[in-house]
This record gives C-alpha cells, structure tokens and sequence, in this order.
C-alpha cells in the first residue's frame, strides 16, 4: 500500500451533548467516539496521524495519552482557532504534514460506526482509481443536511453542494457526501489554501476542493458505502443514543455468529465488556452487566441481571435470579429467583434454588441449598446439605461475624446458625434448631424445646369458642 497520513478533525465543541468539553471525548456505551476512528484507522498503519484540536485541547490531548486505541498511532497535533469549517480545519493541519508525500486520509472524530474494514476498501478503491480525490458517498433519501454530490449527464462529479446552498433541483438528489475524503497530498495543500468563504454559512467548506479537482481535470471518484449506518455523526445526545444502539445490535449479531443462542435478542441487554463461550442459550429479558464472562454451554432461563460474575461451563441459570460480584463454576444451578450477592464463590455442581440469598459466601463442589435460605460471611464444605428455611445470623448489629460448616454435613429445615459458629465435617443439625455453639464432627446438634403433647386440647378449645 502506498504512503497514508490521517488527518482527524476533532475541535468540535460538545454543547449540544450537555457539556462544554471537546466533543471527541463523549463516550459512546464502548469508548470515546476519537477512539473508535482511531481503531478503525489503525489496520491501515498511516505514518502519521495528525489531530485537529480546538476548544481545550488540553483535555483531548490528556485523554489521547491515556488512550489504549492511540497508541498504534504517532500522533501530532493541529491548533484550529476559530471553527471555520471544516476547510479551515484542514488547513490547520497543512503544516503538520511536513514534507509527507502521499495520499491523506481525512476522517472525522465524531464518526465512530466506520469500521476498519470500510476504511481499507475505501483505501483501496482510491488506489486503484489513480484518484487525485475519494470521497465516501451514500444514499439517503430528501430531505437531509447532508452535502450533494453533483454529477454531470456523463455521471462524473463535479461537485458536492452543501445542503443550505441547493437549489430545489439539487435538494432532491440521493447521493450524498460522508465527509471522509482520500486526496493526494500534492493536491490538498493549495487546494485547501485557495478556499473562500462566499457561502450561507460564511464557512470554509472542505467540500469546495471537490470542484477545483474536477474543474481541473483531476480524477475525482467516489466509493459507494454499502451501510448508510456507518456514515452517522454524533451532533446532540439523540444521534448518541442511535449510535449505541447500533453498537449494541452490532455486538449482538457478532455474538450470534460465534454461537450464542438468544431466544428474544431484542429484550437483552448486553454490556460491551462482556464475553460469551459457545452454545450458550440466553431468554428473555436478560442484562448482562460489567466484566460478565459466561463459559461454553451456559443456560440463562431469563428475566436475569448478571453483573460482573464469571460463569462457568455448563451452569444453568433459571427465571428471575439476580447475581452480583460472584463466581459460579460447571455445572451449577442458581435459581428459580435467587439472589447471588457480591463476593459468593459457588463451586462446581452446586444446587442453589428457589428464594435463596447468599453474600460473602463460599460454596464448596456439590453442596446444596435448595429452598429459601440465607447464607452470610458462611463457608459451605463440599456435598452438604442445607435444608430449607436455614439461615446464618450473621450480624448482631454492630459486628459481622463467620459461619463455618464442614464437609459432608446436613442442616436440618428452619434451622438459625448464630455466627460465629463451627459445624464440623459429617455433623447433623436437627431441623428448627438454633445453634450457638460449634458443633463437633460426625456429632447431632439439637438447638430446640422439648415437644410437649396435651392430649385432647384442640378438641376442648373448639367446643369453648363454637358456643
């Protein structure tokens, strides 16, 4: 490929995004909108990237070091003092170019949905015309803001007429102008510097050297965009809002295509950090939040928030559960309507069921607790049984305390585990106990009154009240 410079104009103000920061910076549900163009121009591997700034740079120019996409970039940077349009922006740029000789590709900051596949078709497309100048053109229908491409009846461009100065013949044309140019630099910098402002605006319209190249005979084409949606800018928070939601239906389709199974992708909502294993089956009204990872073959019954918790194989969450913070292995079910707090380790093959809560608790490989059931700053030894209506009292009101039980233990129903307390490997705990001391290994703990039969009682009592 023949020599590339990028020059990004990034000195727009973002007032109509409810600030007054530059607007590059504005970040969509993935990143700022200069890095996604950054992201998308890397593959191309220009010498050089030079950033327009404006209004302060300083914070553009902070975020850029920091920034993960500019660093396959060398960057340089361009002052524009006054926006006056995007021709005067460019030609802020001229100096920096030095004595680079090649083609110039010109992008927008604030255009984060071209990808870097376009870009490179685009580029080549370019070379391939022997073009002195490339635009990327679409189809929209009027009426639109977007700049006119004007053609003869031989179909050659001659130039590109902003929307504010059409005539009524040239407002209903369909081929309009994306604003991101290829020009030979032995072109661009008189072209540029030979712009007037004799418009509506009283702009420098980069547009304009679209006509001087044709008027002087200059190979001018245009590389048709296959995705109109690539060609949207952020202006005001409702183009921000139609950016992220083609993000997101772009993220979803990739994630189908690598064998993820949504049975109503529309009610989803997946976060961009998230990762998805293969063959994993996701309903219903799901939110998946965070840094979210769901191994291979994972079941998500749905009506699910899952925030920032890894998954592992073969899990099964079913209808209604709500996990935070937390670890899951194989072949565990969580649900129906259980809530996974932070900092819950569940093991593999575990079984936590229906109106289960748990928080700051370890649950070992094949322990269970199937029904309604707290469990708090507990650890849970592997293939126990905590029967239903079990809870860890945890908390006195002034200290959080541990629960700890063993191995191979079963927790009778509606039993009350007052912390700290220790139930040793193998022990029994009898239903509806409260225990309060620890309870030895292979040991019964019983935490209840002596049942006391008064023969006779209901019947009497009836007889009393029915008179």
């Amino acid at each position: 490929m023949e020599k590339l410079c990028c020059i990004v104009l990034a000195a727009g103000v973002g007032k109509r995004m409810g600030g007054d920061l530059p607007k590059a910076i504005t970040r969509t549900r993935e990143k700022a909108l200069i890095d996604h163009l950054l992201d998308a121009v890397a593959p191309l591997k220009p010498e050089k990237t030079i950033v327009v700034t404006g209004h302060k740079q300083e914070i553009l120019k902070q975020h850029l070091a920091e920034s993960l996409s500019a660093r396959a970039h060398s960057i340089d940077y361009a002052f524009q003092e006054q926006q006056r349009g995007t021709g005067d922006a460019v030609r802020a740029a001229i100096p920096a170019l030095g004595s680079f000789k090649g083609t110039i590709l010109i992008t927008y900051a604030d255009h984060p949905l071209f990808t870097a596949e376009t870009l490179r078709h685009f580029i080549e497309y370019h070379f391939f015309k022997k073009s002195t100048l490339t635009m990327i053109s679409f189809q929209a229908p009027p009426p639109n803001g977007y700049g006119k491409v004007i053609r003869d009846a031989k179909g050659q461009i001659l130039r590109i007429t902003e929307a504010k100065d059409c005539n009524p013949e040239e407002s209903l044309t369909t081929e309009v102008n994306s604003g991101f140019y290829a020009v030979d630099s032995a072109f661009l910098k008189p072209a540029v510097e030979g712009l007037t402002n004799n418009n509506a605006q009283g702009e420098y319209y980069l547009t304009d050297i679209v006509e001087k190249a044709a008027k002087e005979g200059q190979t001018v084409a245009a590389f048709p965009l296959s995705n109109a949606d690539e060609a949207a800018g952020v202006n005001n928070l409702q183009d921000l809002a139609l950016i992220n939601s083609i993000l997101a239906q772009r993220q979803m389709e990739l994630l189908i295509e690598n064998g993820v199974n949504f049975i109503d992708s529309k009610s989803c909502f997946i976060d961009p950090e998230v990762t998805i294993g293969k063959h994993v089956i996701i309903g219903p009204n799901v939110q998946l939040k965070g840094k979210t990872s769901l191994g291979d073959g994972v079941t998500i019954h749905g009506t699910a928030i899952i925030e920032d918790t890894t998954i592992a194989a073969g899990s099964v969450i079913k209808l209604g559960c709500h996990i935070e913070k937390s670890s899951i292995g194989k072949e565990t079910s969580v649900g129906p309507f259980a809530h996974i707090r932070p900092d819950s380790h569940l093991g593999d093959n575990v079984r936590v069921g229906n109106f289960v809560e748990t928080k700051n608790t370890t649950m070992h490989n094949g322990s269970k607790a199937n029904h309604l059931t707290y469990l708090g700053d507990c650890t849970v030894g592997r293939e126990t049984n905590i029967g239903a209506g079990t809870i860890t009292c945890n908390y006195d009101g002034y200290t959080k305390s541990k629960t700890t039980i063993g191995k191979d233990v079963f927790i009778g129903s509606n039993s009350a585990l007052v912390a700290p307390v220790t139930i040793g490997d193998g022990a029994l705990v009898a239903a509806g106990s409260v225990i309060t001391r620890d309870v030895p290994a292979d040991a019964l703990g019983v935490g209840r009154a002596r049942q006391d039969i008064k023969e006779g009682y209901a019947k009497k009592r009836r007889e009393v009240l029915e008179k």
